[in-house]
């Protein structure tokens, strides 16, 4: 099976790969990123490097250090 080549700059993600890859084995994405966040989101002020999803407009990112996100796995893991 292929895994996904999903791009991605932010680095402070739990699923953040070097090369700028995206090691999560799915990813949700919103249609309206000026929107509020969901539950599931990490939420918080913007500033510096990403901390919350609402920083990143992907509700899939976690930071390293709570990762990885109940029922998304790591692509390899």
């Amino acid at each position: 099976m292929a895994s996904q080549q999903i791009r991605c700059t932010v680095s402070s993600c739990y699923y953040y790969e070097s090369n700028d890859r995206c090691a999560a084995e799915q990813i949700m994405v919103r249609s309206k990123p000026g929107a509020g966040g969901s539950a599931n989101m990490e939420v918080g002020a913007i500033g510096g490097q990403a901390q919350e999803s609402n920083q990143t407009l992907c509700e899939t990112f976690i930071p390293h250090t709570k990762g990885p996100k109940p029922g998304i796995r790591r692509i390899g893991s």
